[in-house]
Order: structure tokens, then C-alpha cells, then sequence
């Protein structure tokens, strides 16, 4: 699913790869490098964050505040439907 981070010197839109009340794994390149500060957007969800560890393909980012399960559920529904509207099921195509 795709998401952004906007950070005071850059755009960026990695693909998430995971994301939890607490925080979430982003994949792509360039990525923001760890200690920066951003805002997340992905769906409806725009929350601060901090990156905490990078591995130059990934990183992982932690929410300033916790998601609301009801918000992670529908970012998770969303990434759903995105993924079989691509024909991709459990990392099988249709």
C-alpha cells in the first residue's frame, strides 16, 4: 500500500510493508535515514513519527501517538483491496 512521509527537507513515498498501533515498516528508496522526524500518511491516518532504524531498503518508523484500532483496521482493510485489485492474494497472483 502506498504511503508518504514528508520530513523538513524531503517528500517521500515508500510502500508499507507493516504497520501496528505503535508504528510501521516502509520499503522503497531513498528513505529517510534514522533520528528524522516526518509526518506519516497513509489512508485516512496522518500521524508524527520518528524513524528508528534503517537498513537502506527498509526502515521502521514509531508513532508519536498510538493508531486507534479502529483506524489500523481500515488501513489494513484498504491494503486488502488494493492488493487484490493488483490479482495478489497472500503473495500469489490471481
Amino acid at each position: 500500500m502506498d504511503a508518504s512521509i514528508v520530513t523538513m527537507s524531503a517528500y517521500q513515498f515508500p510502500e508499507l510493508a507493516d504497520i501496528s498501533q505503535t508504528g510501521a515498516k516502509l520499503k522503497g528508496a531513498p528513505l529517510p535515514p534514522r533520528g528524522t522526524t516526518g509526518l506519516f500518511k497513509v489512508g485516512n491516518l496522518e500521524v508524527l513519527c520518528r524513524v528508528v532504524w534503517t537498513d537502506g531498503v527498509q526502515c521502521g518508523i514509531r508513532f508519536d501517538e498510538a493508531v486507534s484500532p479502529g483506524v489500523l483496521k481500515q488501513i489494513q482493510l484498504e491494503g486488502g483491496a488494493a492488493l487484490e485489485a493488483l490479482g495478489q492474494v497472500d503473495g500469489k497472483t490471481a
